[in-house]
């Protein structure tokens, strides 16, 4: 299993703010101007899923799958053509911010990597940067 790591984001708010936010996936409507229209496409979100377009993929639909509170929500996808799953991880940094840390797991085989990691890796910090720019407040 491949894994994708985002860099670390702190976002000004606590940990209970930014996890209520993030455990409704309807809050994620905020930052859909910040995905690349030419990769990502056709963009819907409801409380506990969302779908979407991946070129040259398809649909692809995430819902979520775990929770922990104020630690961990877990997503994983329900119709890709390969299995994976993406983890946003918080931890309290202060009273008023939360380091917010993206990363993906793709079952998919080293070749496949070498062609395609590039794009994951792309996804998941552009999932992560899209995260921290939420109004948590």
């Amino acid at each position: 299993m491949a894994t994708f790591e985002s860099t670390v984001k702190t976002i000004t708010s606590n940990e209970e703010q930014v996890y209520g936010t993030l455990s409704d996936l309807r809050n994620l409507e905020q930052s859909k101007h910040m995905v690349p229209g030419n990769t990502i496409q056709d963009i819907e979100f409801y409380e506990d899923k969302c779908h979407f377009t991946v070129n040259p993929i398809g649909k692809i639909d995430l819902s979520i799958v775990d929770k922990q509170p104020y630690k961990l929500i877990k997503l994983g996808a329900d119709n890709a053509p390969i299995d994976f799953h993406v983890n946003i991880h918080l931890n309290k940094a202060s009273d008023n911010q939360t380091n917010l840390h993206v990363n993906a797991h793709a079952d998919i085989p080293p070749m496949v990597k070498m062609m395609f990691g590039g794009r994951m890796q792309q996804f998941v910090d552009q999932f992560a940067e899209a995260l921290a720019g939420i109004n948590y407040k």
